[in-house]
């Protein structure tokens, strides 16, 4: 597969989807020096392409409920088929 050709702006683009998600049209137009209609066009070509694959939340499991970490280790002194 070959890799995809990015300009800057594309990249600018990818840098701020991704440190906000949520981010209006409008704010990710401004953030990367286009208009809004040009800029929502690159958007959806880069979403065409596979490159931007979705959009989702970063959950704070701890804030949820409690998290334990575990860690374990088995040893096993005979191993057989049966």
């Amino acid at each position: 597969m070959a890799a995809a050709k990015l300009d800057p702006i594309d990249l600018r683009i990818l840098d701020a989807i991704q440190r906000d998600g949520r981010i209006t049209k409008l704010a990710l137009a401004e953030k990367v020096g286009l208009s809004p209609t040009p800029c929502w066009m690159r958007l959806r070509k880069l979403e065409k392409a596979g490159i931007v694959t979705g959009y989702h939340a970063a959950i704070a499991m701890r804030v949820i409920a409690p998290v334990a970490t575990v860690l374990m280790e088995v040893t096993l002194a005979n191993h057989r088929q049966a």
